[in-house]
């Protein structure tokens, strides 16, 4: 009998990656539960294929997965070392992490590299170009303005610094604006402000304007949907409703109904091939958030996201089939068909 292949799967926060950030301190709790969802839903579809030994790392102030054979604590400082000593022990490797501070990149860059080795660690995941329309706002933007896709103006905080770029703003007459960070992932970072001069008092303040851009509030209802990418082809597994709350002047996701926009399917599905033709290696699995304007009955696309995300943790039960196994057939078989999916609407809560 075949030894197994071995699979190492990342995910960032459980993984240890704030470890090198916040060292001792408790990690945040949100992030851990939603990180860990996503680590153990990813892990247990794995072992029901019973193909793969799979290794993961943990956080030294979290418990290991049970669903993994091995894991590899990580200890304050060293989550980088680990994770390229693991990284070379492995057949192939899933990678989730968050694309804040460009380390979705940085690590996507070590699974390339790894890759092109002979013999190399097969990356189950986006190539470079996509990694990076998808951690930068303002390249996203360009791309789907370039794919004529509906997305929302980005203004350059920097620009905005400069009084005659800021009175030409203040005659679009927008009523609320986000600041909204560089590279953030989901909710992260994201401030609602009620006027212009509010927003340029806060992107002064530490800096602010080097990392932030500006963008107009949209009312609608969030949205996401989940696909899968393979040579500038695309197929949507799912149509989510994100549950977004603003506490004052900042927004948390408090959760997922998967498929609960299901009425949307064929809209979403036009997106999510256009979406696959503009980044033409973007592999597998591939998250992206959307506004729909129900007044105007528009949809926009606010983030891509070329990485597993929440949405995954609820996929299984709402389409009927093992997502990790479709994934994969993806990835590695040449001549990929996605099953036919149930739609069912499946919550999740953080």
């Amino acid at each position: 009998m075949a030894t197994p292949l071995k699979l190492f799967v990342c995910e960032f926060i459980t993984g240890g990656g704030l470890r090198d950030e916040i060292s001792v301190a408790p990690l945040p709790e949100s992030l851990v539960k939603e990180g860990t969802l996503m680590r153990d839903a990813l892990l247990r579809d794995l072992s029901e294929l019973e193909q793969y030994r799979l290794i993961t790392m943990h956080d030294a102030q979290l418990s290991p997965s049970a669903y993994a054979s091995k894991s590899f604590p990580v200890n304050i400082g060293n989550f980088k070392q680990v994770f390229k000593k693991v990284l070379k022990q492995a057949d192939l490797v899933w990678l989730i992490a968050p694309e804040t501070d460009g380390m979705l990149l940085e690590l996507t860059e070590l699974c390339l590299a790894a890759e092109e080795k002979e013999d190399g660690t097969i990356f189950l995941g986006c190539g470079y170009d996509s990694t990076l329309v998808g951690t930068s706002k303002s390249l996203s933007f360009e791309a789907l303005q370039e794919a004529n896709i509906h997305t929302l103006p980005v203004y350059s905080g920097e620009d905005l610094m400069q009084q005659d770029y800021f009175n030409e703003m203040l005659q679009l007459n927008v009523k609320q604006w986000l600041a909204k960070p560089e590279d953030g992932a989901g909710c992260d970072g994201i401030r609602l402000f009620d006027s212009l001069h509010d927003l340029r008092s806060w992107l002064e303040q530490e800096d602010h304007y080097l990392h932030y851009f500006a963008q107009p509030f949209q009312q609608g209802t969030s949205a996401s949907f989940s696909m899968i990418c393979r040579d500038g082809k695309g197929w949507l597994l799912s149509c989510n409703q994100q549950h977004i709350e603003c506490d004052g002047s900042q927004f948390r996701l408090t959760g997922i109904s998967v498929n609960a926009m299901h009425t949307y399917w064929q809209r979403f599905d036009t997106l999510a091939r256009k979406i696959a033709k503009m980044m033409p290696d973007a592999l597998g699995y591939v998250g992206v958030d959307v506004i729909i304007d129900t007044e105007n009955d528009q949809i926009f696309v606010i983030d891509i996201n070329p990485r597993l995300t929440s949405s995954y943790a609820g996929l299984r039960e709402s389409i009927g089939h093992n997502p990790a196994q479709i994934i994969l057939e993806c990835i590695l078989e040449p001549h990929f068909k996605i099953p036919a999916l149930q739609r069912n609407i499946v919550e999740i809560k953080f």
